[in-house]
């Protein structure tokens, strides 16, 4: 079963941070990235659309550039936001990389900046027409459509987007038989967000190809 760093790890890492992406190498199959764009245009690697939640600043990260945002403090690392480029950079190539796109516009962008480095990438979202307007020649990078509760919708756009990778919420989709679903129109299936061993065991017994953790404990 795959593990996923989301955030790389953010129980135990500072999340999204170039320190987080370092500590969860070592015990991830992939780290799992949030993605907007900053004010002087750069892809930058936050969930927030403000820094007030991880660092001790305020603004909005649409109206900081991306030095602005490097000379932050985030989580008490000592570094700053980073960019996706240099996130990607960090990344070793035996290691993939899932960019989750928190804004509209960024995909085709995105999927370009983490095609510089030789890594498995996979481009996600919940916005099908983001994941829809995702140009690209590089054929190691794949779609995933990110689920919420709307199951047989979401399911029908995975299908019509081609998506590699169905990414659903763990506790819903477990209950259905979307898992022999996908694996029979050939996508994989990682859940989000898992915190414990015992969802591990009843996921890897319903079929499960991967699970987005906030931990390595999981496992």
């Amino acid at each position: 079963m795959r593990l996923i760093a989301h955030r790389g790890f953010a129980d135990c890492h500072p999340e999204n941070t170039l320190v987080a992406i370092e500590r969860a190498v070592p015990n991830a199959d992939m780290i799992e990235l949030d993605v907007r764009r900053c004010g002087s245009g750069e892809l930058v690697v936050i969930h927030d659309e403000t820094v007030d939640r991880v660092t001790d600043a305020t603004g909005r990260v649409d109206e900081l550039s991306a030095a602005e945002l490097a000379d932050l403090d985030v989580l008490d690392t000592g570094t700053g936001v980073p960019t996706l480029a240099d996130a990607a950079d960090a990344i070793p190539g035996d290691t993939g990389i899932v960019i989750d796109c928190k804004e509209h516009g960024i995909a085709t962008e995105a999927a370009a900046a983490a095609s510089t480095v030789e890594n498995e990438v996979i481009v996600s979202s919940f916005d099908a027409p983001t994941l829809d307007a995702l140009e690209t020649d590089d054929p190691t990078v794949e779609l995933a459509y990110l689920f919420g509760l709307r199951a047989d919708e979401d399911f029908d756009d995975a299908l019509a987007l081609d998506c590699a990778y169905i990414h659903p919420h763990w506790g819903h989709w477990l209950l259905t038989d979307a898992i022999d679903r996908a694996h029979d129109a050939g996508m994989d299936v990682n859940v989000w967000t898992i915190d414990t061993s015992i969802a591990i065991e009843r996921l890897r017994r319903a079929g499960v190809d991967g699970v987005i953790a906030d931990s390595p404990d999981v496992l």
